[in-house]
């Protein structure tokens, strides 16, 4: 068996789990947690199905591993190794959605946990410096939570397999999600805003109407690809470039709000633990480290503030050391390489959202340090995507692998959600 699909009250704990794990407000972790140990147990359950699609998606738990493997050389062994233990309680989780959800059921439950925190951040919310911060703690925070809605939003509103009546509601939470970003002040998060509708369209050019990309639109891919790779380091280098424009178009400066001097410091504190890193947990201890304290008075942090090296990069190499970038690197080319290549085999909105939350993501990492901590929704939505593939070979091997994955529904038949033409690739749907 490739798939075991949820019970209804399971798929009410999923949505109940996107939304947990997408803004984060007090007490949450007694949800959060019976949450994990409920899945963990279905994942074991349901081992049919979960353990074939991780054994096809196995580079999942390679950071995971070596957090868990390497924690008795952390700074602080103990929490470190708790650090692991919640890394590999995401990966299997990811899987278990895998088994259980369509990519489709997958889209719709983020649109809908994603859609309850843009609606309560119009009547609950606070302002910081005249910006709105919604239902999370900053403004900042709210700029970048509204960019998974309003692509999931949009995902679901241009998706011709969903009804009417549910393309219209996201229309008009696609329009909330970008006021609240508009309303949050960020600009980074209405640059992104932006870049999503690009990426959307684009992706959806070389995903064809769910049938295999045809070949003159790889070439096309290519070749654009090609000339952007030659051109940008040209157009972003140098005296009055492009990147100066745009920095000051947003009134940011070339050091991004102080975040390359942060990043010299990372690079000093890679230098003593360069293999195997402090450990999950183990460098930013204000009372116990004197360079926590100096980089705090550095960017006037008090001591009860999270802080970050606002590069995930440089996170995850000074927790897990150089083997932990390397393997943080690996997943990511494993995670997109599968994901472009479900967009050219399958094509379809799902894999256009999944792949559009990973961009995002990915540019998100060089200036935030959340990629790969775990129990983060954006972030798991990438690895769910990635082993679509190993669960869609599954399916081949069972017969239900032959044809085109999915064509649009009938211009004289409506839209529906869920709804797959064709008995045979339902299973891939």
């Amino acid at each position: 068996m490739s798939s075991a699909p949820a019970r209804p009250v399971e798929l009410a704990l999923a949505v109940l789990w996107f939304l947990v794990t997408f803004t984060v407000f007090q007490r949450d972790e007694y949800i959060l947690y019976p949450l994990a140990l409920y899945f963990s147990y279905a994942v074991w359950r349901d081992r049919r199905a979960t353990v074939p699609i991780l054994a096809g998606s196995w580079p999942l738990l390679l950071l995971p591993a070596w957090a868990m493997l390497s924690s008795p050389l952390g700074v602080v062994p103990g929490e470190a190794l708790r650090t692991g233990v919640q890394m590999v309680l995401s990966g299997l989780i990811c899987v278990l959605f895998a088994a259980w959800m369509s990519p489709r059921r997958i889209v719709l439950t983020a649109f809908f946990a994603t859609g309850i925190c843009g609606v309560l951040s119009v009547f609950f919310t606070s302002y910081q410096d005249g910006a709105m911060t919604g239902v999370f703690p900053h403004k900042n925070m709210l700029g970048a939570k509204m960019l998974l809605l309003w692509a999931a939003a949009l995902c679901v509103a241009f998706d011709p397999w969903f009804r009417l009546w549910l393309r219209f509601t996201a229309l008009v939470l696609a329009a909330l999600a970008f006021v609240l970003i508009l309303r949050s002040h960020s600009a980074t998060a209405l640059v992104l805003s932006l870049a999503i509708i690009t990426m959307i369209g684009g992706f959806g050019f070389f995903a064809g109407a769910g049938d295999r990309t045809p070949a003159d639109r790889i070439a096309t891919g290519l070749i654009t690809a090609g000339v952007l790779a030659i051109a940008l380091p040209v157009l972003l280098s140098g005296p009055d470039s492009l990147a100066d424009l745009f920095f000051d178009r947003l009134g940011k400066s070339r050091t991004l709000t102080g975040r390359t001097q942060l990043w010299a410091y990372a690079e000093d504190v890679i230098r003593e633990h360069p293999v195997t890193g402090y450990g999950g947990g183990g460098f930013w201890r204000y009372q116990e480290n004197d360079l926590v304290r100096q980089i705090f008075a550095a960017f006037h942090k008090s001591p009860n503030q999270v802080f970050s090296f606002h590069n995930s990069f440089y996170e995850n190499t000074v927790h897990f050391g150089l083997i932990g970038l390397v393997l943080t690197i690996c997943m990511l080319a494993w995670a997109f390489a599968r994901l472009a290549l479900q967009l050219v085999r399958r094509g379809g909105m799902p894999f256009i959202f999944f792949l559009t939350v990973a961009m995002v993501e990915l540019i998100r990492a060089m200036v935030e340090s959340e990629l790969m901590r775990p129990f983060v929704l954006a972030h798991m939505l990438i690895w769910i995507g990635a082993c679509y593939l190993a669960k869609h070979r599954l399916g081949s091997r069972h017969g239900t692998g032959q044809g085109p994955v999915q064509k649009r529904p009938a211009p004289s038949g409506p839209a529906v959600a869920f709804h797959i033409a064709d008995p045979a690739v339902q299973n891939r749907s």
